[in-house]
Formats: C-alpha cells, sequence, structure tokens
C-alpha cells in the first residue's frame, strides 16, 4: 500500500516536470546562444572606436588593432583573430537607423533583427 502511494506521488511529479521539459525542448536551439552572442558583440562595440558601418560589416578599432565584425563561412566573426559571435548564420546585414546600429541576420528561413551599439 505505502509502495502504490509513493509511486503514485512520484508519477504527479512527473508531468509538470516533462510538460517543461518538453516546451524546452520546443524552443530554437540557438535562442540562448544568440542571446550570448549578441551580448558579447554589444560589449565588444560599447568599449572600442566604430569606425564604419556598411551593409555587410563593422569596422571597429580597438587599442591596438583595425577590426571587422562581418560573416565569414557562416558565421558572424570579429577579425584579426577570431571571436565568435553567431553561429550558423545565412545571411548577415549591419544598418544604422537613428543612431542605433542593428544587426538583421537569416538562419534557416528566420529573420531576426537587435540593436547591438549606438553612434558615437
Amino acid at each position: 500500500m505505502l509502495a502504490l502511494l509513493i509511486v503514485s506521488f512520484l508519477i504527479t511529479l512527473t508531468v509538470p516536470i516533462l510538460k517543461t521539459t518538453s516546451k524546452i525542448m520546443q524552443q530554437d536551439i540557438y535562442t540562448y546562444q544568440d542571446e550570448i552572442g549578441l551580448y558579447q558583440m554589444q560589449i565588444v562595440l560599447a568599449t572600442n572606436n566604430i569606425i564604419s558601418v556598411d551593409n555587410y560589416e563593422i569596422n571597429y578599432t580597438t587599442e591596438k588593432n583595425e577590426c571587422h565584425i562581418s560573416l565569414v563561412n557562416y558565421n558572424v566573426i570579429s577579425q584579426p583573430g577570431f571571436v565568435c559571435f553567431l553561429i550558423n548564420v545565412d545571411n548577415v546585414y549591419f544598418y544604422q537607423h537613428f543612431g542605433i546600429i542593428y544587426i538583421d541576420y537569416e538562419r534557416d528561413g528566420k529573420f531576426y533583427t537587435y540593436p547591438i551599439a549606438y553612434v558615437q
């Protein structure tokens, strides 16, 4: 009798856990990774001097180097060196609007737009 009570209690606990797990698994696998990468890109641009923004590239200077952020082999990266902000991106487009720099990118037919920096 006690064993049946314990088993029924455990089953009632597993239902909400399974519902939560299925909701998490249905989310886009890149959601959290993109948020972290975009935040890192915002920090890089906020702490350095932005030189120019064109459709496919942002140029900025650090204390030692002139760098750029662009799409290379389906990854949005900063060079020289290799700092990867977004992965498996099909297209990327940068633009300025009312003093804010935005990134538009496409992945698997879905389009995303995020503000990434203020124009200085």
